[in-house]
């Protein structure tokens, strides 16, 4: 399950999406806070982490059929000999420990290098794999509830 979770951090793609978030945003994306990035800072292998772990639980089973690589759910039954329902409760506590860690290394940073006009993206990733995941895997699944949840904010806004 460690080396899972090691694992997890780039293949959740959110290092190079937090980072391409921020080039649009002028001059307070600075190269120290790019260099900061580049270190994989703690709110941000929290952030990878977590969205890793919320596709896996909704998504493992789907994949587990087409054949696909191993997910958390698997590891954690294989390496602590729990079922597939003790697997994911403890992976959803996992989940819980993730966003308090995410929650507190937003506080510890240095707004001197890393302003927190730059930490949003991060954060806010984080919320977006939290409404993506919340019911049912619905990035890989769009055409159900998030088609429309995208279309009523961006089509019918109510204002």
């Amino acid at each position: 399950m460690e080396q899972y979770m090691k694992n997890g951090i780039p293949s959740s793609g959110y290092v190079l999406i937090a980072t391409n978030s921020w080039l649009g945003m002028g001059k307070v994306a600075t190269k120290d806070a790019f260099d900061w990035i580049a270190t994989e800072p703690p709110i941000l292998v929290a952030s990878s982490i977590i969205a890793r772990l919320l596709n896996d639980l909704l998504s493992h089973e789907e994949e587990q059929k087409r054949g696909d690589a191993t997910s958390s759910v698997e590891c954690y039954m294989n390496d602590y000999g729990v079922t597939k329902r003790g697997s994911t409760h403890e992976i959803r506590n996992k989940i819980k420990n993730y966003w308090k860690d995410l929650n507190e290394e937003y506080f510890k940073v240095d707004v001197a290098i890393t302003p927190r006009v730059l930490l949003m993206p991060i954060i806010n990733l984080t919320r977006v794999a939290e409404f993506i995941h919340k019911d049912e895997d619905a990035y890989t699944f769009s055409k159900n509830n998030l088609k429309h949840v995208i279309s009523k904010i961006l089509v019918d806004p109510i204002i």
